[in-house]
């Protein structure tokens, strides 16, 4: 039968690393250690050498998530796909992203209201176009939407002045266009920056009118 040769702290100082058998067999979290009662010496059979494996896929996981949210801020469902695409097993990618949600490491409302605020300002993209890249990036519809409205709403941002921005930063690029081809590239600019239809038109019609 297999049994625990050594217990030791992993590089990170976060985890145990664990030994079976004289090899390194993974890591896990000092929780897992107590609840799977590990102590050197103690010998392992097949359903706890079973969960030791399960915990250690899961905490692997959990540092690959982590290392993600150094770089940026991501959603719940963002991250376990990136998990799963990157080999992990789905069940401990959702495993490990659902603790990190418990320990409110991982906050989809915060994340998508701070996106929303800063997509808005820095790129002038309008309500339906943010709703819809949160939606890709795995935010609820619901979350989202709400995301959208609080966060312009609480910064003082209008849609129509977005969109005024918007069309006045992209006819400075198309001078020299022909006005026909112009007006249309506008609209279908201004539409896909997620702005509503009815006021993309009076917009496009008041800045271009004769």
């Amino acid at each position: 039968m297999a049994r625990v040769t050594a217990l030791e702290p992993d590089r990170t100082g976060d985890g145990i690393r664990v030994h079976v058998g004289g090899a390194v067999f993974g890591t896990v979290a000092p929780r897992d250690v107590r609840e799977l009662g590990l102590e050197v010496g103690e010998a392992l059979d097949g359903g706890r050498l079973s969960s030791l494996a399960a915990r250690a896929e899961v905490f692997a996981a959990r540092s690959v998530a982590l290392r993600m949210l150094a770089a940026r801020a991501l959603p719940a469902r963002e991250i376990a796909r990136r998990l799963i695409r990157r080999g992990h097993a789905r069940a401990a990618a959702e495993a490990a992203v659902d603790a990190l949600v418990h320990a409110e490491v991982i906050d989809d409302a915060e994340f998508a209201r701070h996106y929303a605020r800063t997509r808005a300002q820095r790129f002038r993209y309008g309500p339906a176009r943010l709703v819809a890249d949160l939606r890709r990036l795995g935010v609820a519809e619901r979350e989202a939407e709400s995301a959208v409205r609080d966060a312009l709403a609480a910064d003082g941002i209008d849609p129509v002045v977005l969109l005024r921005e918007a069309a006045a930063r992209k006819l400075r690029t198309m001078a020299d266009v022909d006005p026909v081809v112009r007006r249309r590239r506008l609209k279908a600019f201004l539409l896909r920056r997620g702005f509503a239809a009815a006021t993309v038109g009076e917009v496009v019609k008041e800045l271009l009118a004769p």
